[in-house]
C-alpha cells in the first residue's frame, strides 16, 4: 500500500474513500466501521470524497461490493478453520503449525464433500463424524 494510504496516517470518517493508481494497479482505502484496504486492477478509480445515503450510512464502493459477491470459499475457509482450532497459546510453534495444517486439511475435505453434492452436513457434524471414524479405525491398540 502507498505510504499516504496506510491506516495510521489517514484519519478517515465513515464513508470516506481514498484511491491511488500506478499503472493498472489501484489501491483503495474506504472507511465503514473500520478501514478497508483493497488492491485491484479491474476497477476504475472512484472519485475521492465522502459518500453517505439519506440515513447517514456509508455507501459501498463497487470494488467492495464485487469483493463481497465473488469472495468464494477463501474467507469462509479461514472462518471455518478458525472456529474449531485445536492449537493453544502455550504450545511450541511446530505443534501449532501441525494442528493448523490439520485444520486446513479438514476444512478442505469438508469443502470438497459439500461441492460434490453429497449429503448436506454442517461443518461441526463433519468434524465429529471424522473423529468418530478415525477412533473406530484406530482400534484398541496402545
Amino acid at each position: 500500500m502507498p505510504r499516504d494510504l496506510k491506516p495510521k496516517t489517514l484519519r478517515l470518517k465513515r464513508g470516506d474513500i481514498r484511491a491511488r493508481t500506478r499503472g493498472d494497479l489501484m489501491a483503495v482505502v474506504w472507511r465503514d466501521k473500520r478501514d478497508v484496504c483493497l488492491l485491484t486492477n479491474i476497477h476504475d478509480p472512484p472519485t475521492e470524497g465522502n459518500y453517505h445515503n439519506e440515513h447517514g450510512n456509508a455507501i459501498k464502493p463497487a470494488i467492495v461490493a464485487d469483493y463481497n459477491h465473488h469472495m468464494g470459499h477463501v474467507d469462509n475457509a479461514d472462518r471455518m478453520a478458525n472456529s474449531y482450532m485445536a492449537s493453544r497459546q502455550t504450545w511450541k510453534w511446530t505443534q501449532k503449525l501441525f494442528f493448523h495444517l490439520l485444520d486446513l486439511a479438514i476444512v478442505n475435505s469438508y469443502i470438497l464433500l459439500s461441492s460434490c453434492g453429497g449429503k448436506k452436513i454442517s461443518h461441526r457434524n463433519f468434524r465429529l463424524t471424522l473423529i468418530r471414524e478415525m477412533l473406530a479405525r484406530a482400534g484398541h491398540e496402545p
